[in-house]
């Protein structure tokens, strides 16, 4: 039996911050997601762990960070934040 892929969820911000990143990242960024959904602790992904939060990573695209939230018992991988190093932890 073939294994499940995981489902991407954007917040709404998450969306509209996707929807705002330049052309050129938005591909590479589109080729993380497609690795998420297969497996969102995927070592590829060289994914990291936010410190002080229960069950959030970030993964590193350019000078870009994609913060997610996998939930395991549902198949589904929440995109929280999206956009340039610089801002993207602010608010969060």
């Amino acid at each position: 039996m073939p294994k499940q892929h995981y489902q991407v969820v954007f917040q709404k911000s998450a969306y509209r911050e996707y929807q705002s990143l330049p052309v050129s990242i938005r591909s590479r960024v589109d080729k993380a997601l497609e690795i998420l959904s297969i497996d969102p602790l995927s070592e590829v992904l060289r994914f990291k762990k936010i410190r002080g939060k229960e069950n959030h990573y970030r993964i590193r695209v350019g000078d870009y960070r994609i913060i997610y939230s996998p939930q395991t018992a549902t198949l589904i991988v929440r995109v929280i934040r999206m956009g340039h190093r610089q801002d993207v932890y602010r608010y969060f």
